[in-house]
């Protein structure tokens, strides 16, 4: 009698995690604790490192040093610099300046200044309205009124109040007529008054009354002392008044911003505006002067809120559900904004933002999108046709990790390796926020604690509340998909080349035509070395595989082994050997 035909094949090349119903051979449908970082190869990710415990976090964010707020204090670089409120945090990065979100304050990272980006100041006494030149030396001897003053010296000064609005004009003898004083200013006085202030601040001005009451709206500070201001407007005569006076550097109530080229941006949706700072000053918002280093400020025509901002490639993007703003220019004169209607940011999902080398990725409605400033490419039909909302994610090396919540399944952890083009599912944690310093990412979950996702664990080591661990054997498995047996052929032997580090264990198990999974070999080692692991599987009409364990290790390859059948199993009776 002849020996029976075979057929070998070896699969050295592994898929990562494909959760649809084209799964196909080296691809998992189910699978946890897995990465790329030796792909094709197969291997359990990284021991994280357990960092410190937190009481109540509200943010974490990256630059040279990690800071966080932690209840209503604000760290960096593990020492506590400020107070804020205890509320949820978004912090962005301009030059020496941390801005904190929604609180408006702000960290000098080199100077160690904490403070309010905003300021306020109410008068509760008599101010004083003088009309000034721009360095706050007062205007004396000037005559208000509809008709020129009669034989006027070379130099008078007359206030013209025939217009609206009057006129500040001075007398030149040489050719015998008035001459308008092209811009007049006014100084306010009052104690203490111009010490929350800087020169060409912008500021809204309230509350003045009388003759004064032409000052009230919104302006620049043109010079300053420690109780006086001067700002641009005109003044009949010298005037006070007793009512309170309050002059406000504001800051626009917004939900997302970023950096670029020395400005912060941001926007509302209440208002559906967006905002950039002055040029290099993230406490000026609303400097308009007609001059490169202005502020910003423009109303979109787009329905719907914004769901988040980031800056990519050098341009500051707004995005909606279902559009994405560009904003193009140098400076406020030449800025223009234009609407892409294509797949933006899902709602709940801002964090989801992150830029992998040159690459920005993110989660909208229909997936996870990959978007290099043309139109945005979906990746994620890998993860299925769940719908998960609320995503978070970080990066590291060619890493995108990106936490979402489903509602059928709850948080899930998956990586995506930009260089392998590979998903993979790490597992069930639920991260809140994630932030990257040099070479390693950081991330605050669900038990508040702070975790390194390379296994890190020195920084901070003896601050209060520092715990230093390093995660047990990571436990992982993956799951294939359904493995149909070939007319006249079926699977007779299968075998795994696997590299296993000291205290490593490996499970396999089948399942047979949906019925319960099966163990079928297992090894264990306290050495480290290469395993051959051979697997004789029952005759079926459909196979899966299981292949789970603890600790680290390779998967190298899997052999398959097919041979004729000599004899089918008889239909509905599959389960015969």
């Amino acid at each position: 009698m002849g020996e029976v035909p075979r057929v070998r094949s070896v699969l050295n090349q592994f898929g990562g995690y494909c959760h649809t119903n084209t799964c196909t051979d080296g691809q998992f449908y189910e699978m946890g604790n897995l990465s790329a970082r030796d792909a094709p190869l197969l291997r359990p990710r990284k021991q994280r490192g357990t960092i410190r415990q937190f009481s109540q976090p509200w943010g974490l964010f990256g630059r040279e040093k990690l800071c966080w707020v932690d209840g209503t204090d604000f760290y960096y670089n593990g020492f506590l610099v400020g107070t804020v409120e205890a509320s949820e945090k978004q912090f962005v990065g301009m030059g020496a300046y941390l801005l904190i979100w929604p609180d408006k304050k702000y960290y000098n990272i080199q100077t160690g200044e904490f403070g309010d980006l905003g300021a306020s100041f109410t008068s509760d006494g008599s101010v004083g309205f003088t009309l000034s030149k721009q360095d706050g030396t007062a205007y004396e001897g000037y005559t208000a009124s509809a008709e020129p003053p009669e034989s006027p010296e070379n130099g008078a000064l007359w206030l013209d109040t025939s217009q609206t609005p009057h006129v500040l004009k001075e007398y030149a003898s040489s050719g015998r007529m008035w001459v308008e004083i092209a811009t007049t200013y006014v100084k306010i006085s009052f104690a203490n008054l111009g010490k929350l202030f800087q020169q060409y601040d912008g500021v809204t001005v309230s509350g003045c009354t009388g003759t004064a009451k032409g000052l009230n709206g919104s302006c620049v500070i043109q010079s300053q002392g420690d109780d006086w201001i001067v700002i641009p407007g005109v003044l009949d005569t010298a005037y006070e008044q007793s009512e309170p006076v309050t002059i406000a550097r504001e800051i626009p109530d917004m939900e997302f911003l970023t950096e670029s080229e020395n400005r912060v941006w941001g926007c509302s949706s209440k208002k559906n505006e967006i905002y950039a700072c002055k040029l290099g000053d993230p406490t000026n918002w609303n400097c308009f002067e007609g001059i490169s280093t202005d502020s910003y400020a423009a109303t979109l025509g787009s329905d719907g809120a914004f769901t988040g901002a980031c800056t990519h490639l050098g341009y500051v993007l707004f995005f909606k559900e279902d559009m994405i703003h560009k904003v193009y220019g140098t400076q406020p004169s030449n800025f223009q904004i234009t609407n892409s209607p294509v797949r933006g940011v899902k709602k709940g999902s801002e964090r989801s933002l992150v830029i992998v080398n040159e690459t920005l990725y993110y989660h909208s409605r229909n997936g996870v999108c990959a978007y290099d400033g043309g139109m945005p490419v979906a990746i994620s039909a890998s993860l299925g046709s769940g719908v998960y909302q609320n995503a978070r994610a970080g990066t590291v090396g060619d890493c995108y990790y990106l936490c979402m919540e489903s509602p059928e399944n709850g948080w899930e952890l998956f990586v995506y390796d930009e260089s392998a083009g590979l998903w993979h599912r790490e597992d069930k944690t639920c991260v809140r926020w994630f932030a990257r310093v040099g070479g390693e990412l950081y991330f605050i979950a669900e038990d508040n604690r702070l975790y390194a996702v390379n296994g890190s664990t020195s920084l901070y080591e003896g601050d209060e509340g520092s715990l230093g661990e390093t995660e047990a054997p990571v436990s992982w498995f993956a799951e294939s998909g359904d493995m149909y047996t070939e007319v006249n052929r079926y699977l007779a032997g299968m075998q795994f080349c696997f590299h296993l580090e000291p205290g490593s264990r490996v499970t396999v198990k089948l399942r047979y035509d949906n019925g319960d999974w099966e163990p079928v070999a297992e090894i264990s080692t306290q050495e480290k070395r290469y395993y051959n692991l051979p697997v004789i599987p029952r005759r079926c009409g459909m196979l899966r595989l299981r292949l789970e364990g603890v600790g680290d290790m390779q998967l190298y390859s899997v052999t398959r082994t097919m041979e004729d059948a000599t004899e089918l199993p008889e239909p509905g009776n599959w389960k015969t050997p």
